[in-house]
C-alpha cells in the first residue's frame, strides 16, 4: 500500500509541474483542456475517489508546510523558492478544480484543499489564493447550493477566514470574502432570507439637530446644501435599520427626504470625490434596476 501511494504521489507531484509549465495557472479562466493533458497519466491510475483525494490531500499539506509564516511570494516567473511553492499550490488547486467539475473525486474536493490550505498559511498568502478561487469562481460555484456538498465547506472556509483577517488594516481582504459568498448563492435562498422580516431598530443613528441661528450669518447656497446633505445621509440610517421605512412618502412637512430622493444625493455627492466621469447615479424608485452591490 505504501508503494502504491508513494507511486501514485509521484504521478501527482509531476502532474503538478506539467500544469505549471503549462502556465495554465496564470489564465483568467480555467483551462480544462491544459488540466486534462497534465493529468492524463494520474488519471490512467485509476485510483478511487477517495484514494485520489487522499493523495492530494497530503499534497497540499506539504506544500502549504513549505511557505513561512511571514512569507508573501510573488506570482510571477521568478526562481524564488516561495514562489515556486506557490505556483505548485496554484496548479494543485486547479487540478482539484477540474476534477471536481468533472466528477473524477467528490465535487467538494477543491473547497476541502483551500480550507485546510488556508488554516495554515499567513493572511498574505490566502490573500493571494483568494484572488486566484475569484478567477475561478465561475467552475467552483457550479452546482453549488448552501445546505449541502461544497456549499457548506466553501462557508466554512470563508467563515474561518474571515476571523483571521485583522479588519483594521485589510479592511478590503474582507470585503471581497464577504462578496464573494453573497455572490455565491442566489438572493433567494432562504438561509439568506429574512422569512419573518424580524429588525433591530434598538440603537439607530441619528443626526445632530442643526442651530439654525448659529448659522445665520453663512447664508450661502453652498451652505445651505450642506445642511440638506447632512440631513439627506442620516435619514438613510433610519432607513437601514428600518427597511420598511424606505417605503413611505417623503416627510417635506418635517424638511425630511424620502429614501431615493436621500439616497441619490448621498450617492452623487460620494461621486463627487472620486476621479470617476460616468454619469451621476440615478435609483429607480420601481426598484427595477439591477444594483451590483448593497451594503450598509
Amino acid at each position: 500500500m505504501s508503494a502504491d501511494f508513494s507511486a501514485c504521489r509521484a504521478v501527482a507531484e509531476r502532474a503538478i509541474e506539467s500544469v505549471v509549465e503549462s502556465e495554465a495557472i496564470f489564465s483568467s479562466d480555467l483551462d480544462a483542456s491544459a488540466i486534462q493533458q497534465a493529468t492524463s497519466a494520474l488519471r490512467a491510475t485509476q485510483l478511487r475517489a477517495a484514494d485520489l483525494e487522499y493523495v492530494l490531500r497530503t499534497l497540499m499539506f506539504d506544500l502549504s508546510q513549505q511557505l513561512p509564516p511571514a512569507s508573501v511570494p510573488r506570482l510571477d516567473h521568478s526562481d524564488n523558492k516561495d514562489s515556486e511553492t506557490m505556483r505548485r499550490i496554484l496548479a494543485l488547486i486547479d487540478i482539484a478544480t477540474e476534477f471536481s467539475d468533472s466528477g473524477v473525486t467528490d465535487a467538494s474536493l477543491a473547497f476541502t484543499l483551500l480550507e485546510e490550505a488556508m488554516d495554515m498559511v499567513s493572511v498574505a498568502v490566502a490573500c493571494l489564493i483568494f484572488g486566484h478561487i475569484e478567477r475561478r469562481a465561475p467552475v467552483l460555484r457550479r452546482k453549488m447550493t448552501a445546505t449541502g456538498g461544497k456549499g457548506i465547506v466553501m462557508l466554512k472556509m470563508c467563515n474561518s477566514l474571515l476571523r483571521r483577517i485583522p479588519h483594521s488594516t485589510m479592511s478590503e481582504f474582507a470585503g471581497r470574502v464577504q462578496l464573494f459568498v453573497a455572490n455565491s448563492f442566489a438572493l433567494s435562498e432562504r438561509s439568506g432570507v429574512n422569512l419573518r422580516g424580524d429588525i433591530d431598530n434598538a440603537v439607530v443613528a441619528k443626526a445632530q439637530d442643526i442651530n439654525e441661528k448659529d448659522d445665520e450669518a453663512d447664508d450661502s447656497e453652498e451652505a445651505k446644501k450642506q445642511k440638506q446633505l447632512y440631513r439627506a445621509f442620516w435619514s438613510l440610517q433610519e432607513c437601514f435599520a428600518n427597511p420598511q421605512g424606505a417605503f413611505k412618502p417623503a416627510a417635506s412637512d418635517e424638511g425630511g427626504t424620502g429614501f431615493i430622493t436621500a439616497a441619490t444625493m448621498t450617492l452623487d455627492e460620494f461621486r463627487k470625490t472620486t476621479t470617476s466621469k460616468s454619469a451621476p447615479i440615478q435609483l429607480d424608485p420601481t426598484g427595477e434596476e439591477p444594483l451590483q452591490y448593497l451594503t450598509s
